[in-house]
């Protein structure tokens, strides 16, 4: 019964429902980002320069899930950023570079990847590529007998297993689900203030409403508007 009734409510002001969901469709819209994105993709090798005989070796190595874990939080550093704009001569400053290079463990590996995003596809390689090159000659520069001071970092070396490829085609820019979660808040928002509205109505539409009210029975209807009974004209 109740269920009749929200649904009735809602049809009542289906106007406002529809409204209240082409608010949320421009919503999605406008906060959908504009400009297309490429993602670049390198592959760093975090380990010994050979692998070791032994297999159990592989294993054996001290620490080196808390190494790959220390370089993917170095890679986007200022520093090198500024290194990879320095060798590649792309138009970009150190904190956009940083801003938009992420590095992540290869679950399960030795591999760390390096993901570089940006408006121009051909600048996206370049710096991938750069920050990986930039990274791996800062740690191939320190020896194993180095001592750790400020300023210094892990002596595991690192290789550039994988360069990044021309990415060929725009990232997704969301545009779709930001239309359909703005449509579903839209509707979530209107059937919300159409409950509320109705909530707050203290206007007696029925019998029934009446009876709830009061909390006593109804026993009899005087209508707003009484028929008036025509009569012939007398000759």
């Amino acid at each position: 019964m109740e269920l009749r009734r929200y649904l009735r409510l809602l049809r009542r002001r289906w106007i406002f429902v529809l409204v209240t969901i082409a608010v949320g469709i421009a919503a999605g819209y406008l906060v959908t980002p504009r400009t297309a994105m490429y993602r670049a993709d390198a592959v760093l090798y975090v380990g010994p320069g050979q692998l070791a005989q032994n297999p159990t070796e592989l294993y054996a190595l001290p620490g080196l899930n808390q190494i790959l874990y220390t370089f993917t939080q170095m890679i986007p550093n200022p520093v090198i950023a500024q290194k990879a704009i320095s060798a590649t001569g792309v138009p970009r400053n150190a904190q956009e570079v940083t801003g938009e290079t992420k590095a992540a463990i290869v679950t399960g590996s030795n591999l760390i990847a390096v993901t570089v995003t940006d408006p121009d596809p051909l600048v996206a390689q370049r710096l991938a590529n750069g920050m990986s090159a930039a990274f791996v000659s800062q740690i191939q520069s320190y020896s194993a007998g180095v001592s750790a001071g400020p300023g210094t970092v892990p002596a595991e070396p690192a290789y550039v297993f994988q360069d990044a490829n021309l990415p060929v085609a725009p990232l997704s820019n969301g545009l779709t689900r930001h239309l359909a979660l703005g449509a579903i808040f839209g509707f979530v928002t209107a059937v919300a203030l159409v409950l509320l509205l109705d909530y707050l109505d203290i206007t007696v539409r029925n019998p029934e409403d009446l009876e709830k009210k009061l909390d006593l029975p109804v026993l009899g209807i005087i209508p707003l508007r009484v028929g008036v009974i025509e009569r012939e004209p007398v000759a």
